[in-house]
């Protein structure tokens, strides 16, 4: 399992501003910035990612954490312009 760093543990109000201050205002949303920066905490962390997009602009993020089979899965879904 990947490991996480554990800084965003310690001060999440720093994480959350920093996610907080990309502006992804819709219209016309440009969530690409933002997906680019979880991203790259994502990979940072070891888990696989990949995106999918109609529109350049504003893409989805997909990543998975692959469990040990001993519980059911679990989807967790989010969006990214307010």
């Amino acid at each position: 399992m990947p490991s996480i760093d554990t800084s965003i543990y310690k001060h999440p109000e720093e994480l959350l501003q920093k996610l907080i201050r990309f502006d992804t205002t819709n219209p016309p949303g440009n969530e690409a910035p933002l997906m680019r920066y979880i991203d790259s905490l994502l990979t940072a962390a070891g888990f696989e990612t990949t995106f999918l997009a109609k529109d350049p602009t504003r893409p989805n993020l997909l990543t998975r954490l692959k469990g040990k089979g001993e519980a059911p899965p679990l989807l967790l879904y989010g969006h990214a312009d307010v």
